[in-house]
């Protein structure tokens, strides 16, 4: 064999290479389109489920009580607890405590800043040291114990409120019944 035989058998070979290759090339550009495309698809379809995602929770949102709402809540609890006690009736005021805790454990989830205290540590912290003092009257049926307690307990609620700048907002054990249908001496 001569030097332009093999030249011509190289030359052949290398262009049978270069058109498997290229139709490899071209086969797998129309396997990557088609899986692009696929793709595209399937974010078009992320993009709206979190489009409709978003929606979900601001719509939530605006569904949620807010802070007030829950320190109103917590206000009325508190009051309904103090007569409770004041008449004896433990087994309401044991209910009323129990009512508080769980609305102060609903304010505590709304993770709320204002003026830069947060007010779920103090939630949290007046949940975990001044209701257990609560508790503990109750569950002795001891009414100095809930005074002091109770006492305490509306002392903390007004600290927070004047070290986050509302200190307009100061709450007092209650004077008369906050509902008029309620009988709070045990029948």
């Amino acid at each position: 064999m001569n030097r332009l035989t093999i030249t011509n058998i190289f030359t052949a070979l290398l262009i049978v290479v270069v058109i498997i290759l290229f139709l490899r090339v071209s086969s797998m550009w129309k396997e990557t389109a088609a899986e692009n495309e696929a793709l595209k698809k399937k974010l078009v379809q992320v993009r709206d489920s979190l489009n409709v995602l978003h929606n979900d929770i601001d719509t939530l949102r605006m569904q949620t009580p807010g802070l007030g709402e829950y320190m109103t809540t917590i206000q009325l609890h508190a009051a309904k607890l103090k007569f409770a006690a004041t008449n004896s009736n433990w087994g309401l005021a044991d209910y009323e405590l129990g009512e508080l805790g769980e609305t102060i454990e609903a304010a505590e989830a709304l993770h709320a800043i204002k003026n830069n205290v947060n007010i779920t540590d103090v939630l949290s912290s007046l949940h975990e040291t001044q209701l257990p003092l609560v508790k503990q009257s109750i569950d002795q049926k001891n009414i100095k114990a809930f005074e002091s307690a109770y006492t305490q307990t509306l002392a903390t609620c007004n600290g927070c409120h004047k070290s986050a700048g509302y200190g307009f907002i100061h709450i007092i054990p209650p004077t008369h019944e906050p509902v008029a249908n309620q009988e709070w001496k045990i029948q």
